[in-house]
Parts: structure tokens; C-alpha cells; sequence
């Protein structure tokens, strides 16, 4: 749902920013490509900096111009709407009639329930920056440490390597993979970026992070990692 409005009479070519409000009485929530631009690096920006504060919540916070102008740090209530209306236009945050809020099991519980939806084949883990497995789904022990090594290689080879990348080749690395002939995923890592944390998400079989459980999934790491909400 739209959380930004005009007047009835203007249309939406017709509009311009100025003309925007806030619409009444909906609460914030990032869709799944919202949650993943919000821990896809740990660089800072004014839209990430938005969808982290959404997600630090124990519910979803309500649309209110104060709030919003508080955490992205500006007086101007335009600025902040065009920041709103950015992240609309990018299909990363929608507003909601209710609120929904974030269970409050333990991250390994919460993990496990969550990690097989977002595969194809209902396996893969939440592997530390230390490369030990914090929660897993559908591998047993020796898969578990082969995948978590593997992870930790992979990063280290992405921080030696992500500015040439950049530079050269014009790719901004945010994910890692093992494809076969066909180039469909086998194996996928996903960095997040949490807090002071690094994460990832290995899963197995095609990724599905289009889903529900991701924004629960980035949404329960960044309420216990990501440091308290303002």
C-alpha cells in the first residue's frame, strides 16, 4: 500500500513532490528487496539508514513526518519525504493497515523455521564472520563445516578483491555462487551487513528471497545485532 498521497484532483503524472503526505494511519514495511538493500553493505546511505531503523523495531513503526525526519537526521520535511518516496519508487518499503511484529524465539529457533523457505530444496545455514554455523536447515554436521569454511574463504577472497572488481569490471560484488551448466544456483552466499556483524546466508538449490521469511529473517538479526532503535 502507498504510504505517500496527493490531493484526489491531481494525478500521478501530474504530481509533484510537494505535493505529497503522508497517508493516514499506516505503518512502514520493507518489502523483501528492502530488506536486502538495508544489510547488502555495510556502507551507509540515506535509504538504508531509513529501512534499518524500520527493522530495529519490535513492530512495525508508524508512518509519522517527526519520526522520519529523526532518523535520517534532517529538519526539512520534503528532504524527508523524498527520501520516503525514493524507497516507495524503488518497491523497498510499503506501508501496512496493522503493524506486524517480530517473534521473540531465539535466533537459532527463529532461523531454522525461517532458512528453508528461502530455498528451493528447504536447505541452507546462517553462517558468523568467524565462519561458525549459527542455524541450519537440511545439512548434517560435516556439510555444515564444509559450508561454513567455504564461506569464510569466500569473503576473504571478496575483501581482497571487491575494489579491483569495482574498478575494472564495473561489479559491485553482493553475492557468491556455485552454478552448474546452465548457470542455475547450486550453492549461494549472500554477505549481511548487520550492525558491526557480517553474516551470511548460504543457501542451497535456487534462492527464493523474494519472500516474507527474508524480511523476518533480516528483521530478526538486525533487532539483536543491530543496536537499539531510537
Amino acid at each position: 500500500m502507498s504510504i505517500l498521497k496527493t490531493d484526489r484532483n491531481i494525478t500521478y503524472k501530474e504530481a509533484r513532490l510537494s505535493d505529497y503526505q503522508l497517508a493516514d494511519d499506516l505503518y512502514l514495511y520493507p518489502t523483501p528487496a528492502g530488506a536486502f538493500h538495508a544489510v547488502s553493505s555495510a556502507e551507509d546511505d540515506p535509504t538504508r539508514d531509513l529501512l534499518r531503523h524500520i527493522l530495529s523495531f519490535q513492530s512495525c513503526p508508524k508512518a509519522e513526518i517527526n519520526k522520519l525526519c529523526e532518523w535520517l537526521g534532517v529538519d526539512d520535511e520534503q528532504q524527508a519525504l523524498a527520501l520516503l518516496h525514493q524507497a516507495q519508487t524503488m518497491s523497498w518499503i510499503h506501508g501496512l493497515k496493522e503493524a506486524k511484529e517480530i517473534h521473540d524465539a531465539g535466533i537459532g529457533e527463529e532461523m531454522a523455521t525461517l532458512i528453508p523457505q528461502l530455498s528451493s530444496i528447504g536447505k541452507g545455514l546462517l553462517v558468523d564472520d568467524n565462519g561458525f554455523s549459527l542455524a541450519r536447515s537440511g545439512v548434517d554436521d560435516p556439510t555444515a563445516e564444509a559450508l561454513s569454511a567455504l564461506t569464510a574463504d569466500l569473503l576473504s577472497v571478496q575483501d581482497r578483491h571487491a575494489k579491483r572488481m569495482e574498478k575494472h569490471l564495473g561489479v559491485t560484488t553482493q553475492a557468491w555462487g556455485a552454478v552448474d551448466a546452465f548457470g542455475a544456483s547450486r550453492i549461494g552466499v549472500w554477505p549481511l551487513y548487520v550492525g558491526d556483524y557480517r553474516f551470511s546466508l548460504v543457501l542451497l538449490g535456487v534462492p527464493q528471497l523474494n519472500r516474507q521469511e527474508f524480511v523476518a529473517l533480516v528483521w530478526s538479526l538486525m533487532k539483536r545485532y543491530g543496536g537499539e532503535s531510537k
